[in-house]
């Protein structure tokens, strides 16, 4: 079976919270706290304005992806993670988080994506990098922007005006 991305459900809270708090603690030893993360809290609230996704396989959670609207056109990737075994360009399931994330945020009009990401997350940042982010200063961070600090590095996207006509086919 292939897998599914789907919008975040209320159903979905607990696993979903255990599942980051499991990447971010068990792999990669961050020592991240629910409380220091206000977002996986109470997800579908703290996504109201914008959007958070799972990848599912056969029904287990396999990957996660929130867009938090900040203004009119920043918004912030967040929550990013496939499980280990699920990660991977054969398997695509990274790249599909990010085009359902991208379309949603092309949709609102967003023009910047900003991220943070662990230091020590290599493979994320090449990642990252692959899909067009640039790493930044946290000087140019929105002032509405907040992360729990742990060494983080910071990313912006720029969504072209151009690539937004072309991948929507409107008018501009």
């Amino acid at each position: 079976m292939m897998f599914t991305i789907e919008e975040f459900k209320e159903s979905d809270q607990s696993n979903t919270k255990a599942f980051v708090l499991s990447i971010q603690n068990e792999e990669f030893g961050l020592g991240f706290s629910d409380n220091e993360q206000p977002d996986l809290l109470n997800i579908g609230k703290f996504y109201r304005n914008g959007k958070f996704w799972l990848a599912k396989y056969d029904d287990e959670l396999v990957g996660t992806i929130g867009l938090q609207i900040l203004d009119s056109t920043n918004a912030v990737l967040r929550k990013m993670f496939v499980k280990q075994n699920y990660r991977g360009k054969q398997k695509g399931i990274a790249h599909s988080l990010f085009d359902t994330l991208k379309t949603f945020a092309m949709s609102k009009d967003i023009n910047l994506i900003w991220l943070d990401t662990p230091g020590c997350a290599k493979a994320s940042h090449r990642f990252y990098e692959k899909i067009g982010f640039i790493k930044t200063e946290r000087m140019y961070l929105p002032k509405s922007y907040t992360f729990p600090d742990r060494e983080s590095l910071i990313y912006r996207l720029s969504i072209d005006y151009e690539f937004k006509k072309d991948i929507t086919n409107e008018k501009v």
